[in-house]
């Protein structure tokens, strides 16, 4: 009996996880200290949730190669998206590190240096992941794997890839505790200094804090499990080789495809622990977004606007006929209606 989950309940679960991780931004519209590290952090778990809900349906039983230009985009977003939550944990990090120390909050009025910002976090956010895809393609062992259950996964060699993530998470690491414990020391210091800035609402200074953390407790200890098992594993794993030439990659690497069915990997605890890893990590991910980010009191008032038009159209009109999109204006006018609790 192979450790296969019960159809359809991955795809299913990424597809639930795909919808937790965009819904949320309704109410992130506005311009706020860590924006683009929330959007980019939505982006790379609602991207990645959404390819595997994809590959869960296509490759449920079976490693057949059907869709091999579809697992070429597909592996560079699971690269790019490796890179780049650890990336926006950072820059969680540096924004709350930098508010403890009163230099985080820019005035609305200093454009330059509102895109000053703007751009170090993009850099941080969506920059190094591409930079990460960019440089696995031109040096990645084979083209990518073929997964029974969880479709196409890729290839990268260990110091590449996980080199950027364990940089990345270990310098969040560091940062992350200085806002904790000022914020703890100092709580009436750092309120004081939010409420000068009202752009910055304190209770998303908490959200993000909050997601910052637990995004490291979700991903470092995964990271220097897999570091650890890489560097023991040494010269016996492919993934661990030297890099050999572009020739080598260009002639022979590009046409490689690997096959796994789940009588291999479902022999194997450490491979059953990758593949459901894999296949579950990113709903965790897209859970704890929406919890934090989908459940505040904007996000509920949003939820209900819309919910409040959609029913609208469909509402018989004072002459019986029911109202379409050109008898109703979806504007504030539902503001006045509290939201659901």
């Amino acid at each position: 009996m192979f450790p296969l989950t019960p159809y359809p309940l991955t795809p299913i679960g990424n597809f639930i996880g795909f919808v937790l991780s965009v819904v949320p931004l309704a109410s992130h519209l506005g311009s706020h200290s860590c924006r683009t590290g929330i959007w980019m952090y939505a982006f790379w778990v609602g991207s990645q949730n959404f390819t595997n809900f994809v590959d869960s349906i296509i490759w449920r039983n079976n490693v057949n190669i059907v869709a091999p230009v579809w697992c070429d985009i597909v592996t560079k977003l699971q690269l790019g998206t490796a890179v780049g939550v650890p990336g926006c944990t950072l820059v969680f990090c540096r924004h709350l590190y930098n508010i403890t120390r009163i230099r985080a909050v820019l005035p609305v009025d200093e454009k330059s240096e509102r895109r000053r910002a703007i751009m170090i976090d993009l850099m941080i956010t969506l920059g190094v992941p591409l930079a990460s895809m960019a440089l696995c393609t031109l040096t990645q062992p084979y083209r990518f794997e073929l997964v029974e259950e969880i479709g196409c996964q890729s290839a990268e060699f260990s110091y590449i890839t996980f080199g950027m993530i364990f940089v990345l998470s270990f310098v969040a690491t560091i940062l992350a505790p200085f806002p904790i414990h000022f914020f703890i020391r100092h709580r009436a210091e750092v309120n004081e200094n939010l409420a000068t800035h009202p752009e910055v609402i304190p209770n998303r200074y908490h959200r993000v804090m909050a997601i910052a953390c637990l995004t490291l407790i979700l991903d470092l200890p995964v990271c220097v499990l897999v570091v650890t098992t890489r560097l023991l594993a040494g010269g016996e794993s492919d993934l661990n080789n030297p890099y050999r030439s572009w020739s080598f990659v260009r002639d022979g690497s590009f046409s490689q495809i690997f096959q796994t069915t789940a009588k291999e990997w479902g022999s194997d605890k450490w491979l059953v622990f990758t593949v459901k890893w894999n296949e579950w990590s990113y709903v965790m991910h897209a859970i704890v977004f929406f919890i934090i980010f989908g459940t505040t009191l904007e996000a509920r008032t949003r939820y209900w606007n819309v919910y409040s038009y959609v029913t609208s159209l469909f509402r018989p009109g004072k002459d019986g006929h029911v109202l379409g999109t050109s008898d109703i204006v979806f504007s504030s006018r539902f503001s006045h209606r509290q939201p659901i609790r």
